[in-house]
Parts: structure tokens; C-alpha cells; sequence
């Protein structure tokens, strides 16, 4: 099929369409209040509000309009879309972002596109090569992109806290199911995609070969690599039609919204009706355990804290599953904070990726309250912790709970998400601070 992009905007020097003009950036200001990238720098220039100006400026002059300024521009941006969800004028800024790198596209559009679609060999390769390399603890950039490349190594530190007493297989209904995995758990964290799939098997649905299927196109995207991308969502369309049309899970946040993106997009050649039975197909993973029952075994000095991948847009179903099953053992930060992920912005700026990520890591480990009132005291051999019976004798309270070390242990629902934080956690008490995806947690 011959792809139509004429349903992609691209930078115009003419006077702007009057639906454009009302689309116009009202300078309110309410993305600056949840734009990671303002958030970490304090650089108001660096606001999805100021950089609706830049573009304007540069449709304006179209002397400006040229490749460097259009890359310092694009490299500024870590394509959460938290702007897009606050604008009241609907304005989606890693969208017109994406349309300018694909309009004055590069070298990074090149090398992500392949570092995408042919890192089938790559991405294990180094994943492996990376074993061997030193621990990493410099700032340069050599050393961060080791850093990188390790955080793709399938953790051997963290314990599954989580058992699955009894499946309920009531919701499933023998159903068929593809899993789409994504890139990261088909190509390096190949136990993500294990579990998942006997998760499902166990819950009782019909799990399908699942080999045709691709990358789901968000972060080609995103790139600026729009013919890539719609290639990628063809083809897992017509794997999805030659399935016969079976329920579609994902267990991560991105994949999740990208494959989510398909029915908004008419250039696929949809059937009458699919676009609605592809939206009514589409589930996350942890939407399906009905009433399954489950079993935690958890340190009391362990506090799991979770990342909420701003791809969720605030509907987290991994979260609020979580919730249910560890109550008060896990929490997350009041406000969700992005890791900086980025997707192509690691070629571009890998120096703000990793600011971003810091104000991250800041938010995460902050103390939350205690999980309850009988934290054992490693102080204390006789019991648990006294704090709370201490109110108005502080130098006691303090004598019990100061030799009581917690250590941390850092979550998610999000592939991207999890390579970034394990690439950037900081060391803690002498160690590295732990980071999985909540499939690390549990053993179907």
C-alpha cells in the first residue's frame, strides 16, 4: 500500500487557515505547570509555551526555517504530551515537534530508525557485550551511554514479592489473545514476555503466535519518521485481521497508547467497523485478573515505589491494579514526574534526558508515610517498631528507628520507562537503587 501523507501538517510560510487560528497558542501558561523538561531546567524558554512562539516565529520568516534551528528545537522536547493534555486549545506540541523533524530531518532520524527496526540482533548484542564493561559511575557521555546499554540486562536483584494463589478464569472466556510484547521484551527482556504469556495461559484465555507483529510505531512518531511508522502500524493491522480480530494486550504504557493512536489515523485502511473493534480489542495486561487472588511476601524495610509513565495520561490501570494487591507495601510520588525517556531525544540530548530523569529520581525517593505501625526496628530485638507509642519522648523515638536502613525499590508499567530510570538510578547507602517493571515482581 502507497502511503498518503497529505494527513500530515507540515510548517507553512502562508497566512494560517482560520480553524488554525483559533488552534493558536492563548499563552495561558497551564502546559508550563506540567512540562517535565520546564519543571527540571526552571528555563522558561525551554516551555511548550515559549516554543509555540518559536515555530510561530519560524513560520513567520521562512529565512529561519532551516535544519539547525529546527533540530535545537526538536532536541528540546521529551515527547511526554503532558502539554497536550492540559492545552485548552488542544494543542499537542510532540506532535508538531514530530512534523518538524520529519520536515527537516537528519542523521538521527536515520540511526533511529534502524536502532527501531533492525535492533533485532543489535539490542541483545550489546545487552551482552555490556556485561562486561565496568560499572559505570562517571558523567561523561561515553559513560552514560554504557550505562544505558546495561540497564537492557534483565535484572538478577530483584525477588518476585508477588504469587498468584489462584487465577479466576471466569473473564477470560477461552478468548483468543495476541500479546503484543514490543520491542524491548521481544528483543532483551524476554521474561517480561514469558510471564505475560503464562499469565495468560493460566487465566485461561487462547494465546496466539504472535510473530508478525512489529513496533507500534509511536516513537518512529515521534522521530519525525511518519513513513515508518505507518508501515509499522500496517503491519500489525493485517497480523491482527489475519488473527481473525482477537483481543490485543500489551503490558506496556507506551506500546498501550500507540497502538491506542491507531483508530484516530485514516490513513490505515480500515474496514467499516474495524476502527472501533480495533479500539474494543486493545487491553492492558493487568485489566485481566478479574478476582484472582495473589500472595505477597515483602520486607518490611523494602519501600516499592512506583513510576506512573506519563503515557498512561493519568488513567493507570498497572497502578491500580498494584494498589489492590499491595496496599499499603507500594506508593508513588503526589505528582507523577517524567523519567525523560524521550525516545530519539537520547541522540539528541541525552544531557537533558538526564536532568529530566534526575527531578525524577527526586520525587521518587522521597519518604513516604509508613506502610503501618509495626515496621520491625533492627534496634528493637524484641519487637516491633515503638515510634508512634513515643510521640513526646523524640531522643527514644529516634534511638529505636535510626538504625533501621530501608532500601528502595523502583517500578513501572512502561518498557522505555524502565530502561531510563535503571540507566540514571542513583546509588543509595552504597548501592544502586533498584528499578523493574512490575512483571519482575511476580511469579505466575
Amino acid at each position: 500500500m502507497t502511503q498518503d501523507n497529505t494527513h500530515k501538517p507540515t510548517l507553512e510560510t502562508q497566512r494560517p487557515a482560520k480553524q488554525e487560528r483559533e488552534a493558536a497558542c492563548i499563552l495561558c501558561g497551564k502546559c508550563v505547570s506540567v512540562c517535565p523538561v520546564f519543571l527540571a531546567t526552571k528555563q522558561e524558554e525551554l516551555s511548550p509555551k515559549a516554543k509555540q512562539r518559536t515555530i510561530a516565529s519560524l513560520k513567520e520568516n521562512k529565512q529561519k526555517l532551516n535544519i539547525t534551528d529546527c533540530n535545537k528545537l526538536a532536541e528540546m522536547c521529551v515527547s511526554c504530551g503532558k502539554c497536550a493534555q492540559t492545552c485548552p486549545q488542544g494543542l499537542n506540541f510532540p506532535e508538531q515537534l514530530a512534523n518538524i523533524r520529519a520536515t527537516h530531518s537528519g542523521w538521527r532520524q536515520w540511526v533511529w530508525n534502524r536502532w527501531v527496526n533492525q535492533g533485532t540482533v543489535l539490542w541483545p548484542m550489546l545487552s551482552t557485550l555490556s556485561k562486561a564493561a565496568p560499572d559505570s559511575k562517571g558523567k561523561n557521555d561515553v559513560t552514560r551511554f554504557v550505562q544505558s546499554i546495561q540497564a537492557m540486562q534483565s535484572p538478577t536483584d530483584i525477588s518476585p514479592y508477588i504469587s498468584v494463589a489462584k487465577y479466576d478464569t471466569e473473564l477470560a472466556k477461552g478468548q483468543r489473545v495476541l500479546l503484543f510484547s514490543g520491542c524491548t521484551a521481544n528483543r532483551v527482556q524476554k521474561n517480561w514476555k514469558r510471564k505475560s504469556e503464562s499469565i495468560l495461559k493460566h487465566l485461561g484465555y487462547q494465546l496466539l503466535p504472535a510473530k508478525d507483529l512489529t513496533c507500534c510505531g509511536l516513537t518512529l512518531d515521534h522521530a519525525g519518521l511518519p513513513d515508518a511508522a505507518h508501515k509499522s502500524r500496517m503491519q500489525n493491522l493485517r497480523a491482527w485481521r489475519a488473527a481473525e480480530r482477537p483481543l490485543l494486550v500489551t503490558f506496556c504504557a507506551t506500546c498501550y497508547l500507540g497502538l491506542a493512536e491507531y483508530a484516530h489515523d485514516d490513513s490505515l485502511d480500515w474496514a467499516e467497523g474495524e476502527q472501533e473493534a480495533w479500539t474494543n480489542a486493545l487491553r492492558s495486561l493487568s485489566t485481566l485478573w478479574g478476582n484472582s487472588l495473589f500472595t505477597v511476601d515483602a520486607p518490611s524495610n523494602l519501600l516499592i515505589r512506583y513510576h506512573q509513565p506519563c503515557h498512561w495520561h493519568g488513567n493507570d490501570a498497572d497502578y491500580a491494579w498494584l494498589k489492590e494487591v499491595l496496599y499499603e507495601e507500594i506508593s508513588a510520588p503526589d505528582s507523577a514526574s517524567c523519567c525523560g525517556m524521550g525516545g530519539i531525544s537520547q541522540l539528541g540530548n541525552r544531557k537533558l534526558t538526564r536532568t529530566v530523569a534526575g527531578r525524577c529520581w527526586e520525587n521518587l525517593l522521597q519518604k513516604p508515610p509508613k506502610k503501618d505501625d509495626s515496621v520491625p526496628c533492627y534496634s528493637n530485638p524484641k519487637g516491633n517498631c515503638l515510634c508512634d507509642i513515643y510521640d513526646d519522648e523524640e531522643e527514644e523515638t529516634s534511638e529505636l528507628c535510626d538504625q533501621v536502613e530501608f532500601t528502595y525499590l523502583v517500578i513501572t508499567g512502561c518498557s522505555g520507562c524502565t530502561l531510563q530510570l535503571r540507566g540514571t538510578a542513583p546509588v543509595l547507602n552504597g548501592e544502586k537503587v533498584k528499578v523493574g517493571h512490575w512483571l519482575d515482581i511476580i511469579e505466575p
